[in-house]
């Protein structure tokens, strides 16, 4: 046995990418990797583990020509060699293998699936450990092939088996899920990729029709594997199948399906990279190829558009030709404007002028008026003559001063006033005073308005010189030549704006759509151009992680396969070589042989030991990387050597008794198998017949 490698620590790998990429450290290594949903935490070892503990069916045969009838098949199952066995083909074997894995796979399985007997089954449970959790998996067919599904787990074994049937009620016994028809895959993917510590891969396959591009490379699109696809390492391809393992050979799929179930470390994080890398260049290669298709385009609109672009300046230069001299009317306009203006803030102040002077002088004569009349102001108040209460600002409005007048009260609190005897020569002096002060105030009022008429006056003389040179303006630009040379300019801009799209901004533009196309070219964040660096320097570390493990895991597999293989009755192998291509490179009697070209009963036999190979390796590298369960129909069924099919079977039941973990269950009608496999591992009906 090789000796086994050490898996790099996490903080040694993130260093070993930022070791790649300039001015990169390890934190920045993991801020990238995490923004693609990976984190490399050294795996810890795989102890995957999947068996079937019991086997119940009910259902109705139909179509027969002497067995129909309702049926129920309740088989107990452990480690170890079983064979589901008859004396007649047809006896329902490959049906049972059906309905197991329908329970383990969430859907039928075309390899086991007999046409006549799809609608038989009304009723499946499969009791299972399911890494390390104890699962019943009941399927209830309402309608052929579209099973509802429910869950059940239990604290040990033994409380699920002692279930009668379809009970779904006993001492620990508790339902955990329920799916209807559509949702019951998802259910048991969802309960397989958890238990068993399985997460899907990707592959790329080329799109159909897609044309190569300058590199060769063509579009390709993703596919997802997941629980379908692992689920061909236990129950194996059939001999007529090409493939090694899995579905399909595309991406190398069948290599990674041998690296996932030999645990060969950061493979599921390699793939995803991989992936998400293969992903950002594809779509980095359309936009390029939608950038030359639209570059393509707009070349082919470019002449036409700079032929109209030039016969339209022809028109305008003609136009701007034969238009009058604007620049002289345009600068008088211009001047006129300021003028206007200044002469009008002018009169708007000599008129505030004159309206203020005016309200002095009606303060006067009004003042006047009351000191001719009104004896009781002059004793209280002399020549005050208050507008408000002095206390709350209060009006004080015509009829208090007229009963101030009157009735001889004041007209701010309305007490009596006292008597008073007036002199006649103070009263003619405040007369006298009264008169001046109205003389004056109507002379400052007189003088205002004249100044105020003299502005209003320049004022209008300005507006009106404005209006005329603006009416010889606007009578300029309404004539028709003048709305040609607006029109002929306009169509300039526009085509100078579709000619510089259109040549996707390298012709000359004007400077407003020169800046608008500025404003639309993507700016580059230098803190982005480091994660392509990243992620490819990421893939390369991890590829020369997966490489070198998976070199030494192979190179004990190869030698496991080769073993195996013979003892399988493989005749003549000398030697097999996986690579990473998912390749066998093996050679019989010295001489290549691909694997192809063996014989349908020797691709099955190969798988076997390939299958094999995996769980022993694994053991003896202390992982259980493979569930350890396989699923074999008729394993001899393509033999025509004689003696071959007591080889094969022999040798079955010899490796699943050899206690490294394994639980076959095949099917068999070959007369040697009661000599081979003890009566308590056979399954088998009344006479060895029917089984139900």
């Amino acid at each position: 046995m090789t000796p086994k490698m050490a898996i790099p620590q996490d903080s040694d790998l993130y260093a070993a990418i930022a070791a790649k990429v300039a001015g990169v450290d390890a934190r920045r290594v993991r801020q990238v990797l995490d923004s693609y949903g990976v984190a490399l935490a050294s795996p810890m070892p795989a102890r995957r583990e999947l068996r079937v503990r019991r086997l119940y069916c009910e259902g109705e045969k139909t179509g027969t020509t002497d067995n129909d009838g309702p049926f129920t098949v309740d088989i107990s199952l452990g480690d170890g060699p079983w064979v589901l066995a008859s004396k007649v083909n047809s006896a329902g074997k490959s049906t049972l293998l059906w309905a197991l894995s329908w329970a383990l796979r969430g859907e039928s399985v075309d390899e086991f699936r007999r046409p006549e007997t799809a609608g038989w089954l009304t009723y499946v449970r499969a009791d299972l450990h399911v890494g390390g959790v104890l699962v019943s998996v009941r399927l209830e067919f309402l309608r052929p092939g579209q099973p509802s599904a429910t869950l059940l787990t239990a604290d040990t074994v033994d409380q699920l088996l002692a279930l009668d049937g379809r009970d779904v009620d006993g001492a620990g016994v508790r339902a955990v899920a329920t799916a209807a028809p559509p949702d019951v895959k998802g259910l048991i993917e969802r309960l397989m990729l958890d238990r068993l510590g399985l997460r899907p891969i990707s592959v790329w396959a080329a799109e159909p029709g897609a044309p190569k591009d300058e590199a060769g490379q063509r579009d390709s699109a993703e596919q997802f594997h997941s629980w379908a696809s692992f689920y061909y390492a236990i129950a194996l391809n059939a001999g007529h199948d090409k493939v090694l393992l899995g579905p399909t050979a595309f991406g190398q799929l069948p290599a990674k399906l041998l690296q996932i179930f030999l645990d060969v470390p950061y493979v599921p994080e390699l793939t995803h990279l991989m992936s998400a890398q293969k992903r950002e260049d594809q779509e980095d290669r359309r936009v390029k190829r939608r950038a030359e298709e639209d570059a393509e385009a707009r070349r082919s609109q470019i002449q036409p558009l700079r032929e109209a672009l030039a016969a339209a300046k022809s028109r305008l230069a003609e136009l701007q030709s034969r238009q009058p001299d604007l620049t002289g009317l345009l600068t008088a306009a211009d001047a006129a404007a300021r003028k206007m203006a200044e002469r009008q803030a002018i009169h708007l102040d000599l008129q505030q002028r004159f309206d203020a002077a005016r309200r002095i002088r009606l303060q006067d004569e009004r003042a006047a008026r009351r000191a001719r009349q009104s004896a009781a102001a002059r004793l209280l108040l002399g020549a005050l003559d208050p507008e408000a209460c002095p206390r709350c600002d209060h009006e004080i409005d015509e009829p208090r001063r007229a009963a101030e007048e009157s009735d001889h009260r004041c007209a701010v609190c309305s007490n009596p006033l006292p008597a008073h005897e007036e002199d006649p020569n103070a009263h003619a002096m405040l007369l006298q005073r009264h008169a001046e002060q109205e003389a004056a105030s109507r002379r400052a009022e007189a003088a205002a308005k004249k100044a105020a008429d003299e502005a209003a006056e320049r004022f209008g003389e300005s507006r009106d010189r404005h209006e005329q040179l603006q009416a010889k303006l606007a009578a300029i630009r309404s004539d028709t030549a003048q709305q040609d040379l607006f029109a002929a300019q306009r169509e300039c801009y526009q085509l100078e704006g579709a000619l510089a799209i259109a040549a996707g901004g390298g012709e000359a533009v004007p400077a407003v759509v020169g800046s608008y196309l500025a404003t639309q070219e993507p700016r580059q964040d230098s803190a982005l151009d480091v994660e392509p660096d990243i992620l490819a320097s990421a893939i390369a570390v991890l590829q020369e992680t997966v490489r070198n493990h998976s070199k030494a895991l192979f190179a004990d597999l190869n030698s496991k396969i080769v073993l195996v293989a013979r003892s399988l009755g493989v005749t003549n192998l000398t030697s097999v070589d996986l690579d990473t291509a998912g390749r066998v490179n093996a050679r019989k009697s010295g001489v290549k042989c691909a694997f192809k070209d063996f014989s349908p009963g020797e691709r099955l036999r190969m798988r076997i030991a390939t299958i094999i190979g995996m769980i022993t390796v694994g053991h003896e590298h202390g992982i259980m990387s493979h569930p350890g369960l396989l699923l074999i129909d008729a394993p001899t069924a393509e033999e025509v050597v004689p003696g071959d099919a007591r080889v094969v079977l022999q040798a079955l039941h010899e490796m699943a008794n050899r206690g490294v973990g394994v639980q076959i269950v095949l099917t068999s009608t070959e007369d040697v198998l009661w000599d081979i496999f003890p009566p308590d591992r056979i399954i088998t009906g009344p006479d060895a017949r029917q089984l139900f």
